[in-house]
C-alpha cells in the first residue's frame, strides 16, 4: 500500500525512505493503516524489521520516513525458481524472529507473504505491518483477534484456514504464513494457489498443498 520513494534527509545528513499516500486516492481506511503500520514499526526495535523515523500528516497527504534499506524482495529472488534449502531456512528463521517478537508484545502480521520480505546484503527486512492487530486474551493460554463478521483480510495463497473463514486467528495464523512462505521459497510454488481467489481459499481450508515434482 502506497508509494515509496528514496529521498535524503537534509537535517540529519542521511539516506531516509519515505513511504506515502495520497487522501485523493486512498479513503481514511487506509490513511489508518499506514498510522497503524508506522506505530507498530516504532515500537518494535529487531534488526529484521526497518526503523521507523516519523510519521508526518496533514489534510492532503500522509506519510512514514523510516530507514532507507537497498535489497530485492523474495518475490523477485523466487521468479528465478526455488531456493536451496541451506539458503531458505536462515531466511524463514529471521522472520520468525520478528514474529515471535510481534507476539511477544500481543500482535499479529496477519500479512506474511514473499513481497512483504526484503533480502538485503545484511539479512532479512519483515515488511508491511498494516495489517497487524492487536490480540485478545480469550484464556490463560488462548489468543485470538477479532474481525468484521464476514470480512477476510490477508493474502489468500499464505493464509490459514482459520484466516480464510474469517472468524477469529491467532499467532498462529502467521505461523501458518511462514511455513506457506517456505514452502514455496523450497518447492518453487505456494502450496496453496489456483485460477481465482475463491478456489484459492477453497484450496486452503479442504485440500492439501499442491508441489511440483523435482
Amino acid at each position: 500500500m502506497g508509494t515509496v520513494y528514496a529521498a535524503h534527509d537534509l537535517h540529519l545528513d542521511r539516506a531516509v525512505a519515505i513511504k506515502q499516500i495520497r487522501s485523493g486516492t486512498a479513503g481514511p481506511a487506509a490513511r489508518e493503516r499506514l498510522k497503524r503500520e508506522a506505530r507498530i514499526g516504532a515500537g518494535i526495535n529487531h534488526p529484521n524489521v526497518c526503523q521507523i523515523y516519523e510519521l508526518v500528516e496533514d489534510a492532503e497527504e500522509i506519510f512514514i520516513v523510516m530507514e532507507l534499506v537497498e535489497g530485492e524482495p523474495l518475490t523477485e529472488r523466487l521468479h528465478n525458481g526455488a531456493l536451496p534449502l541451506a539458503t531458505a531456512v536462515p531466511l524463514v528463521l529471521s522472520m520468525l524472529s520478528v514474529l515471535e517478537e510481534l507476539h511477544r508484545r500481543g500482535l499479529i502480521h496477519r500479512d506474511l507473504k514473499p513481497s512483504n520480505v526484503l533480502l538485503t546484503p545484511h539479512g532479512v527486512k519483515l515488511l508491511d505491518f498494516g495489517l497487524a492487530r492487536p490480540v485478545i486474551r480469550a484464556s490463560i493460554d488462548t489468543m485470538i483477534w477479532m474481525t468484521t463478521p464476514g470480512m477476510v483480510v490477508g493474502s489468500p495463497a499464505y493464509m490459514s484456514p482459520e484466516q480464510a473463514q474469517g472468524p477469529t486467528v491467532d499467532h498462529r495464523t502467521d505461523l501458518h504464513a511462514g511455513a506457506a512462505v517456505l514452502f514455496e521459497m523450497i518447492a518453487g510454488t505456494p502450496p496453496f494457489v489456483r485460477d481465482s481467489v475463491v478456489q484459492t481459499l477453497h484450496a486452503v481450508v479442504y485440500e492439501q498443498p499442491r508441489c511440483a515434482p523435482v
